[in-house]
């Protein structure tokens, strides 16, 4: 599918990579590994070509379709809505579709066989490449993605970055390219997103490569691993977790033969040594110097990242309890986030919010510091000393300082040494620490102001997104350091690894309530599976109560108590309408087939009315999909 041979590649006076090859075969599913600044989205680049290269080659067929997801794409601004956006993700369908529709507007005035003809080619090659299942599937790519049907008519330039980057992804994922290049596909995800990611990949027929440093999603989504270090690439079958097992067994293996073939080189030279002068045993110390001139002698790579130990301690015991939330309503506007909710924090605890994106948890968060107002009560305990981080942090820096003087400035407790142990656990290694703050990027920042609050010696840190600029090695030594940690922790994250590891308790906001399950991320998702599985029949009904009459008042989310009637109604309407949405999925499926065969085709008449019913059919799943959000939380809501 695509080689690179004996390719080098320099970038800023470094070489990248020297003399390394890499063999993309179809059907493979890869991810692309390694720390930090070795090279991952160059790479990316340089399959996707927009940089070429100026040592060794790349090969690939003429017709290989590349999609390449990275996070430049962010900064492009579309007038168009989401909806559209995406659906012009698969160009070739669209080009095809409007010319159809100019030509059904030109029939209806101007009927002969040269039009006819060009519909019906058109109609053809249109059903070949889907173009009747086109839509459906962008829709359901953009559902899975998190969008609601209200957000699709909107521009796409009113979203933040996390949402463009999430229709962006949906663009590509439509047009399902030969070769799919995903640049940090998780980074604006959250977890509900992610895991219809991973799912979505998992039945992807296509290859990809993925840059990630989500252990969870890799070990999910591929099937080879290709290792970025020492400026060359290593190849690995299977997932991530494979890839450490296999790389653990290969150092191990090349540490026996570096040792074997030191006892041996070792035992040559004494040879030599001994006998050098001897005439009689000077054949033997020649040959044993030509032997040791020609041997394919073994290297051991140094560590590309060395060891940090690290350790976050606190300077006071704070009492039993940290936080006490009592009648606590959060709202904005319309939107309720909280409504008198009760929740405590206690001595050691080490809690994960998750959900989806918008429920609350960052919000969550700053409540607890202080910095968000709200209504009811918050107590912090007694002796309890807070640190808070987040990304308006990095505005608190000061832009002036160099790295290892601006860390300096938590406590003059710290040694050089210790300040330098903990900027590299964050990436500054070597001379960066001299890098004044001003030059830094944003994650740069991000990173700095992470470690500032880790340091603090508090004891309850409130972290929102600690890993999200970290790579593994970075997030693995983060997350040994926490588990350790003396201290109280919430934070939010959508790393599932790093949640697995420091989290002994699990918060997550439903219907305006502060739920606790106490037990570790993994036992989390086993109960919540099980509670999905057993809810499985009720909320497939919920999903079918799409549409209601004007003359019939569905209940809104903000009625929370329904009497036994109305649930009873309620349960009654989702029955129909599930048996209604089954009849036009069917009337759809029945209509395509018409559309496709030579009868109608062949008859502009029998074919703009059946287009007609179809079209209208589609306009009314549409208008499903719209009463979705509001029926499923007034049916559950009625279950509280």
């Amino acid at each position: 599918m695509l080689a690179l041979v004996d390719f080098s590649f320099e970038f800023a006076g470094r070489y990248l990579y020297k003399n390394a090859g890499w063999h993309i075969k179809p059907s493979e599913k890869i991810g692309l590994v390694g720390l930090n600044g070795t090279g991952k989205s160059t790479l990316l680049r340089v399959v996707a070509g927009e940089f070429d290269l100026r040592e060794g080659s790349l090969s690939k067929s003429s017709s290989l379709k590349i999609g390449f997801l990275n996070q430049d794409l962010l900064s492009l601004e579309f007038h168009e809505s989401v909806r559209d956006v995406v659906m012009a993700g698969r160009e070739d369908l669209v080009i095809i579709d409007n010319e159809i529709n100019q030509l059904l507007h030109e029939l209806e005035t101007e009927y002969d066989d040269k039009r006819i003809n060009r519909l019906t080619d058109l109609q053809d090659q249109f059903g070949q490449l889907g173009g009747y299942d086109w839509q459906s599937q962008g829709d359901k790519i953009l559902e899975g993605l998190g969008f609601t049907t209200e957000m699709l008519a909107k521009p796409l330039k009113e979203f933040s970055g996390g949402w463009r980057m999430r229709a962006m992804l949906g663009r590509l994922l439509l047009q399902a390219p030969d070769l799919l290049l995903l640049d940090e596909p998780t980074n604006h995800l959250d977890l509900p997103t992610i895991e219809w990611l991973e799912n979505y990949l998992s039945d992807y027929q296509g290859t990809y490569v993925i840059v990630s440093h989500d252990r969870f999603f890799l070990d999910k989504t591929v099937n080879r691993i290709a290792e970025v270090a020492h400026q060359q690439l290593y190849h690995y079958k299977g997932n991530f977790s494979d890839y450490l097992d296999q790389k653990d067994e290969r150092d191990e293996m090349l540490q026996r033969r570096f040792e074997n073939q030191q006892t041996f080189i070792k035992q040559q030279m004494q040879f030599i040594s001994r006998f050098r002068y001897k005439a009689s045993k000077s054949t033997a110390v020649q040959s044993r110097v030509k032997m040791l001139n020609k041997i394919d002698r073994i290297e051991l790579k140094d560590k590309e990242r060395g060891d940090f130990d690290i350790k976050f301690n606190i300077r006071v015991n704070p009492g039993k309890q940290i936080v006490d939330m009592d009648g606590v309503s959060k709202s904005y506007g319309d939107l309720h986030i909280l409504h008198d909710t009760r929740g405590q924090i206690m001595r050691g605890d080490k809690i994960a919010i998750v959900g989806a994106n918008g429920k609350g948890k960052s919000t969550l968060l700053r409540m607890m510091h202080g910095s968000e107002p709200h209504e009811g009560n918050i107590e912090l305990g007694w002796n309890v000393e807070s640190a808070f981080f987040a990304q308006h942090q990095l505005e608190a820096l000061n832009l002036k300082n160099d790295l290892l003087n601006e860390l300096g400035t938590v406590s003059a407790e710290y040694t050089e040494k210790e300040l330098r142990t903990v900027l590299g656990c964050f990436l500054f290694t070597g001379q960066e620490v001299f890098k004044k703050v001003k030059v830094l990027s944003g994650g740069e920042k991000s990173r700095l102001a992470l470690a500032k609050t880790l340091i603090t010696q508090s004891n309850f840190l409130l972290l929102d997104e600690p890993t999200n600029h970290l790579d593994m090695f970075s997030t693995s030594v983060l997350a040994e350091a926490l588990e350790n940690y003396e201290g109280t922790i919430i934070f939010v994250s959508h790393d599932r690894t790093f949640i697995s590891r420091v989290a002994n308790k699990i918060w997550w906001i439903e219907n305006g309530q502060i739920k606790e399950y106490l037990g570790t991320f993994d036992e989390f998702n086993e109960w919540n599976a099980n509670r999905v599985v057993e809810n499985i029949p009720i909320i497939k009904a919920a999903l079918a109560q799409k549409v209601e009459t004007k003359s019939e008042e569905i209940p809104t989310a903000k009625k929370s108590s329904l009497s036994k009637n109305q649930v009873q109604r309620l349960e009654q309407d989702m029955e129909k309408f599930e048996s209604e949405i089954k009849e036009i999925e069917a009337k759809n499926n029945k209509l395509t087939e018409l559309m496709q065969s030579s009868e109608v085709s062949s008859n502009s008449e029998k074919l703009m009315e059946v287009m007609a019913t179809h079209k209208a059919n589609l306009e009314l799943m549409i208008q499903l999909q719209a009463k979705y959000d509001e029926t499923m939380e007034a049916w559950l809501l009625s279950q509280e």
